[in-house]
């Protein structure tokens, strides 16, 4: 450890890991990076901030280990392939999933890891975006034993604001479906106002304002509403790991016997925009589905 730095290993370098690996490395860690995409890597230059060649280096030099990649597979495929965390992993290392995969899947891996290391696994998914991330005001939903929960605080403390300890492992994954359920049919929603707002001629950049205070006032209102007005889509979120949660939203539902009318309608939307190779937009490009002028 150099000059007193807490060591913490980062895998997945995207958008959100990019802020996170910025924000880390201002809050007195030495952030240990991997990512598989060589060109993401490249573009890392913060202080405190180095580069692994594999994901093996990190769990060697680190107790609490981020993973924070874009599906279920690969969740798996960072922790038990040959060079992956298990082979330096020990009874000390946590790790603590950022990624939004499906609970029963995150319970299988947390009990073999156990198993295999007598490690422990903590899901932690995230809500807010890479620029929570990077002023540390993300909200957290956790899952996992609360002792091993109270050995991260001070980690969970310095990236959100707003954390939650749900329960056992995998609570936390299904508490970031409900989330996905609420804002990413909001999109929609979204979506639909502003193309009746323009049919009808109403200036459309008033409306946030003018509805802010009534019970039509939110976040994404205030903050994602004029992007789509300005065809604002680079992307916070991308538009294949949109319709990727709402698959995960349909499959957890259909286990439990849930309708799930709005998500369904949301998710054959979203399935439209991908295969018009609109998947590397912000999600917010749904508005195209609405309005002819916003060319696919």
């Amino acid at each position: 450890m150099k000059n007193n730095l807490k060591p913490i290993g980062l895998i997945g370098i995207g958008l959100m890991g990019n802020a996170l690996a910025q924000r880390l490395s201002n809050c007195n860690y030495e952030v240990h990076v991997f990512d598989k995409d060589k060109l993401k890597l490249s573009k890392i230059s913060y202080k405190n901030v180095f580069i692994k060649n594999n994901i093996s280096e990190i769990s060697k030099t680190c107790d609490f280990i981020l993973i924070c990649v874009d599906k279920t597979e690969n969740v798996e495929k960072v922790v038990f392939n040959k060079n992956g965390i298990i082979k330096n992993a020990t009874e000390k290392t946590i790790i603590i999933d950022l990624s939004t995969t499906l609970a029963n899947e995150t319970i299988k891996f947390s009990n073999q890891f156990n198993n295999l290391t007598k490690g422990y696994w903590v899901d932690a998914p995230v809500s807010g975006g890479p620029e929570k991330a990077l002023d540390g005001s993300l909200s957290i939903m956790l899952g996992g034993n609360i002792k091993n929960i109270n050995l991260i605080s001070s980690l969970i403390n310095d990236i959100s604001k707003k954390s939650t300890h749900f329960g056992p492992v995998g609570s936390g994954q299904i508490v970031k479906m409900i989330n996905q359920i609420l804002v990413l049919n909001n999109y929609t929603i979204l979506a639909e106002a502003l193309a009746f707002s323009e049919a009808w001629g109403i200036d459309s950049k008033k409306i946030p304002n003018a509805l802010k205070d009534g019970h039509a006032g939110s976040n994404l209102l205030t903050n994602l509403f004029p992007r789509m007005i300005e065809n604002d889509f680079n992307p916070q979120g991308y538009t294949s790991q949109i319709l990727k949660d709402l698959n995960m939203v349909s499959q957890l539902a259909e286990e439990k016997n849930v309708p799930i009318p709005i998500s369904s309608l949301s998710k054959q939307l979203f399935t439209i925009l991908a295969n018009k190779s609109e998947q590397n937009l912000d999600g917010l490009s749904v508005v195209k589905l609405f309005d002819k002028n916003k060319k696919l």
